[in-house]
């Protein structure tokens, strides 16, 4: 909302005061700032651009607190950064809204960590596997371990392997110097 318009609606019996015109424009300008700051409310609040305190707020309406329960592997604190924060908030938003297909597990999945891929077997007796491989971060390799990302059914066990990319230089040779020179000989089997 811009003032100006606002301003221009003043009947001449006021327009040329200065007093009242500055009251006006302050009145006007406390209500066009409240105005810009209530548009831009939905935008701090999307779990894309949420930082800090809008990322616990919406935590407190989707029900996944920053805290894990938990401590993690490496004593780090169990407190979730805010990329892994949003990473499990999305991820209980899919679970709350999945239609119980693997397809689109595999939809969250992409859409939550696109550089690692899973793989989900239905082993046919009220277990899955999970497969992941790709690099993830702790934080997030233990939110998957302990059920927060992958959705499952209540009386299904969901167990998660990892498979990991090793990159091997396997050396081979022998060090051969001048100064000390060994002559070995072997006994001739035939004396």
């Amino acid at each position: 909302m811009a003032i100006q318009p606002y301003l221009d609606l003043t009947t001449s019996e006021h327009y040329n005061r200065p007093k009242f015109m500055s009251w006006l424009s302050a009145l006007l300008q406390k209500a066009d700032d409240a105005e810009a700051i209530s548009n831009n409310i939905p935008k701090a609040f999307d779990i894309e651009n949420a930082v800090g305190v809008q990322l616990d707020t919406l935590g407190e309406l989707i029900g996944r607190t920053r805290f894990l329960p938990f401590q993690l592997a490496d004593g780090s604190s169990p407190v979730l950064d805010d990329n892994n924060y949003r990473i499990a908030l999305k991820a209980k938003i899919a679970q709350n809204q999945w239609d119980g297909t693997v397809p689109e597990i595999y939809d969250m999945w992409d859409s939550l960590f696109p550089g690692a891929q899973l793989m989900i077997t239905d082993n046919q007796d009220m277990t899955m596997k999970g497969t992941i491989r790709g690099d993830l971060g702790l934080q997030s390799v233990e939110l998957i371990t302990v059920g927060y990302i992958i959705p499952k059914p209540s009386t299904v066990r969901l167990n998660v392997a990892w498979q990991t990319e090793l990159i091997r230089q396997d050396y081979l040779g022998m060090i051969v110097t001048t100064k000390d020179i060994v002559q070995i000989t072997c006994p001739n089997p035939e004396d």
